[in-house]
């Protein structure tokens, strides 16, 4: 008996050294995301801007009953915190003339001066209808985290400067007073050059909630890009899994992949074929969210034309104000939708130089 039982131990010990051993897989990373939350207060999940597999899978996140369990806020990057309350009235069912709504996401300072079209493909729109459902302790709220600029009082750049050169700094202040200080959970979602780690340094976000004695989890998302937009890695297709998926970086065969000094974010094409490495891929986050393979991501599919309206004068007027030289046309969109990443030129060589008389 005693035997038995030893025997029993034995192999129970054994069984877990083996599961503490098992390289991190690529897994389904809505459920993944979902139980972070169990472990961390915040989730960092850096963003491909205009992507629609990033929406899409953010949308399908947000609306698992999981989700709202666990979570409370969800904090964004394109919503200008001027109008929190105009965005809370909304998400919580609250009736918000269209023209009123849009001045959340037509007033940021970051864009710059303004986006054209509600984030994320309907972000908004999707947890208004998920708290028709939830009672009034669960409901989700929505944080705004771009500086309160007032664009009607803008007359200059240096109206500007107070707000445009410090939205990481504001944007990590809404976590912290009101995520953290309320003892609440929160998904943070932002440009990923904004979460990304720098050989190893946090970003000034995470290093406000560290600092607020928070750990937080950090994901960057992107393609199968590993420098230049012809350096893809086929281990992405064969992970054992279909796209999107998600793993933790460090442990993997992602950990080594190098960082490039001349790529914006991990995942993203780099200018040129002319950068340093810097760094490691285990040194810029905890997981990777990998969306699909550069081919098969897209962007684009809104309609609109801002030619004649009031806020494509009033974004002409915020160009003048942030630009030496503005952009002649108005942004536009007919529905297509586009390739995600399309292969940049390679400039021409440059000309040899004359020589010079002595």
């Amino acid at each position: 008996m005693r035997l038995t039982r030893i025997l029993a131990l034995f192999l129970a010990g054994t069984l877990a050294a083996a599961q503490s051993t098992t390289p991190p897989q690529a897994k389904e990373p809505v459920a993944e995301i979902i139980r972070l939350f169990d472990q961390h207060r915040v989730v960092m999940l850096g963003e491909i801007h205009g992507s629609i597999q990033f929406d899409d899978l953010l949308k399908k996140l947000v609306s698992t009953p999981a989700f709202s369990e666990r979570v409370n806020d969800i904090v964004v990057e394109p919503g200008n915190a001027l109008h929190q309350d105009t965005l809370d009235r909304y998400i919580t069912g609250g009736d918000v003339p269209i023209d009123t709504l849009r001045t959340v996401w037509q007033d940021m300072v970051g864009a710059p001066g303004g986006a054209s079209t509600p984030p994320y493909h309907g972000l908004f729109a999707t947890v208004r209808e998920i708290n028709r459902g939830l009672p009034p302790g669960r409901k989700l709220r929505i944080l705004a985290g771009d500086p309160p600029i007032d664009w009607e009082r803008v007359k200059s750049r240096e109206d500007i400067a107070p707000f445009l050169s410090f939205r990481d700094e504001h944007y990590g202040s809404v976590v912290r007073y009101e995520v953290l200080a309320k003892r609440r959970k929160a998904l943070l979602i932002m440009g990923a050059g904004h979460f990304q780690r720098r050989e190893g340094k946090p970003g000034l976000v995470e290093q406000q909630v560290r600092g607020s004695f928070a750990e937080p989890y950090v994901i960057v998302a992107g393609s199968n890009i590993v420098h230049t937009y012809d350096d893809v890695d086929p281990r992405f297709a064969a992970a054992g899994r279909a796209a999107p998926w998600m793993m933790e970086i460090k442990g993997t065969w992602l950990a080594t992949l190098p960082r490039w000094s001349d790529s914006p974010v991990i995942g993203f094409p780099a200018a040129g074929p002319s950068g340093t490495q810097a760094g490691t891929w285990e040194q810029t986050a905890d997981a990777y969210l990998f969306l699909g393979e550069r081919d098969k991501l897209t962007t684009g599919g809104e309609v609109f034309d801002l030619q004649g309206t009031p806020y494509g004068d009033e974004l002409r007027r915020r160009w003048k104000i942030i630009f030496p030289n503005p952009p002649v046309a108005l942004p536009k969109a007919d529905g297509s939708v586009r390739p995600m990443f399309q292969r940049v030129a390679t400039p021409s060589p440059a000309l040899p130089r004359t020589p010079v008389p002595r």
